[in-house]
């Protein structure tokens, strides 16, 4: 199967189609006046516990609150600062379920808290959040508050499951979980300690911005769009990655030179007058799409 990846950057927005056997599967728009939140780490504040809704309500700074369900609580000290309660005792978010199935939070008001975005605001409604912070890379995902290590299920091979595992146990510092992403398959040692080295030095720059600054705060900033589509999408069986943006192209193979080098060569700058979209037939598909009727 033959796979693509078309990148088209315009005045107010950026477009990305991934084709296969030249048939479009896939489409990222991302508008450049509406900013990705998804993936972002905030130092919130808690504004409002409410145990009847098994939620809470938490300051990040946005127009509306962000929206933590009891259920993306995870217990973790770290990531929950301790708050003197009313009886003079320092307290860090528990929880623990009763018979109805029921959650239970020692969530307080005013505490600070980090949280990660994982659903966009949508209307009226702020954004949805988790404590379960995690720092994607290219080959890893860092899980700080955690120990464990696991392993992408597409990853069938026992002995490449097992050379991996090794790998991380030796690199992996205590406090911390690692996820191991499909892409990393047979990646060479160093790629994956070079992978784990910037994940840890995303982390040490968010800890260190966050002692510092008064929620609520941005404390880490998740790729936008095009970025992270190549961080997520590009794997090995994609043929090429064509972007029609000078400034796009340059700031792509840089960050593939530091993640990724032998993937650089994948990247094509559009040098053709045509609209990219519209030469490879991608735009009469996106036309197709927002008809009444989608056969």
């Amino acid at each position: 199967m033959k796979k693509e990846i078309y990148i088209n950057e315009s005045m107010g927005e950026t477009r990305i189609a991934i084709l296969e056997d030249d048939r479009l599967v896939e489409l990222y728009l991302e508008k450049h006046d509406q900013h990705r939140m998804v993936g972002n780490i905030y130092k919130g504040k808690v504004e409002n516990v409410i145990p009847g809704m098994q939620a809470a309500f938490v300051d990040i700074g946005y127009d509306v609150n962000a929206f933590l369900p009891f259920s993306e609580i995870h217990n973790g000290d770290y990531l929950l600062e301790e708050v003197e309660s009313s009886n003079g005792k320092n307290s860090a978010s528990k929880k623990k379920s009763n018979q109805n199935g029921n959650i239970s939070v020692d969530l307080q008001t005013d505490q600070d808290i980090f949280v990660q975005v994982i659903k966009e605001p949508f209307a009226s409604k702020g954004p949805r959040v988790t404590t379960e912070v995690a720092i994607p890379g290219r080959l890893l995902v860092l899980v700080p508050g955690t120990n464990y290590v696991g392993i992408s299920k597409k990853i069938w091979d026992k002995y490449e499951r097992r050379r991996l595992k090794k790998i991380i146990i030796s690199l992996k510092e205590k406090g911390f979980g690692i996820i191991i992403r499909t892409v990393a398959e047979s990646k060479s040692e160093d790629t994956i300690r070079n992978d784990y080295k910037m994940l840890m030095k995303h982390w040490l720059k968010m800890d260190q911005k966050s002692k510092k600054a008064q929620a609520p705060a941005l404390v880490y900033q998740d790729l936008e769009t095009a970025s992270s589509v190549i961080r997520d999408l590009l794997t090995p069986d994609i043929e090429k990655i064509i972007i029609d943006s000078k400034k796009l192209f340059r700031k792509l193979q840089s960050y593939l030179d530091d993640v990724s080098p032998n993937l650089s060569a994948h990247l094509e700058r559009y040098k053709i007058k045509a609209p990219l979209f519209e030469s490879m037939g991608i735009e009469d598909e996106i036309s197709k799409l927002l008809r009444p009727k989608v056969w």
